[in-house]
């Protein structure tokens, strides 16, 4: 089955009242540098919170959970706008007061070619470093050089 019609928040909604009980989370399929660990640390924090925000750097969010023991607010992601520096914060203000959000690490989502590039050169770095690590890890055993 699709994601449905209407915005996103309204087709992010969707599995949340679709879906089997128990907590959820969705994750942007423009996250690189997401791995098993922050989606793993999402759910830690379901265990503590309704929802899970995981922002993103450029003022959206890469991910939302619910812990789901209670419907989620009928006011969750309205009047967001997308795609903007606020998205996270308009969704924020969509909920009550009363509501325990955790927030999950922020990570670099790719949007443009401008983000594209970042997340090249934060991965040639990390490889350079990681070689750099290796060389110097197996120069230094014993039986080496």
């Amino acid at each position: 089955r699709g994601q449905g019609h209407g915005d996103l928040g309204r087709r992010m909604k969707r599995p949340f009242a679709v879906l089997p009980p128990g907590p959820l989370v969705l994750v942007g399929s423009d996250i690189p540098l997401m791995g098993r660990r922050h989606i793993w640390r999402a759910f830690r924090l379901l265990g503590r919170h309704e929802l899970v925000f995981g922002p993103a750097s450029d003022g959206g969010f890469w991910l939302v959970g619910a812990r789901r023991s209670r419907p989620l607010p009928k006011t969750l992601f309205e009047g967001v706008r997308w795609s903007t520096a606020d998205a996270l914060a308009d969704s924020l203000a969509t909920l009550p007061s009363h509501l325990s959000v955790g927030f999950a690490d922020t990570l670099d989502d790719v949007d443009d070619g401008a983000d594209y590039a970042r997340y090249r050169a934060a991965v040639s770095l990390r490889s350079a470093s990681s070689a750099r690590t290796l060389a110097n890890t197996e120069s230094q055993s014993p039986g080496r050089g």
